[in-house]
């Protein structure tokens, strides 16, 4: 059974969702049950699949780092394309098959992610500031790229003048 209360699982979308062996994907949207508790989460997974999982699955909720992780052994289902009804209207539904959870994203994948805000990376937040020590990894960055030209620009211009 889930150590998560159901209200804690409210406003969960966009977060990461990770299992015991790492990131599986990101939810989508709350899927809510009788009396508007959630019931499941829609989840895109890292290989692009589309995928819902139960609300008695999730382990554990970090609303400050924004991530949801699963139990061990939690399902996830296969969701299948919603086709469009009567009056633009559409609505998802399982295909009833099991969905093996995609490998976490090795060392390179995840550095792409991070360029890429769109795809797992949590949400950013305006007013949250650069931590200090990037933003003076960045000045000495610039202040090395600006003396490097200077030095380059001698040598050329005692090169030229020879």
């Amino acid at each position: 059974m889930a150590t998560v209360v159901r209200e804690g699982l409210l406003g969960c979308d966009g977060f990461r969702l990770e299992s015991p062996k790492g990131l599986v994907g990101w939810i989508e949207e709350t899927w809510l049950g009788p009396g508007d508790q959630p019931a499941a989460f829609a989840v895109r997974t890292t290989d692009g699949r589309e995928a819902l999982l139960l609300a008695e699955d999730v382990a554990s909720v970090s609303l400050e780092s924004e991530l949801l992780l699963m139990r061990a052994g939690a399902r996830l289902l296969e969701l299948h394309v919603p086709p469009v009804g009567n009056g633009l209207s559409a609505s998802w539904r399982t295909t009833g098959r099991v969905l093996d959870p995609p490998d976490p994203p090795g060392l390179g994948a995840r550095a792409l992610l991070a360029f890429r805000p769109w795809r797992l990376a949590p949400q950013s937040r305006p007013e949250a500031e650069r931590p200090f020590w990037v933003t003076l990894v960045l000045v000495y960055a610039a202040l090395t790229v600006i003396v490097g030209l200077l030095i380059g620009l001698d040598f050329l211009a005692a090169r030229l003048a020879i």
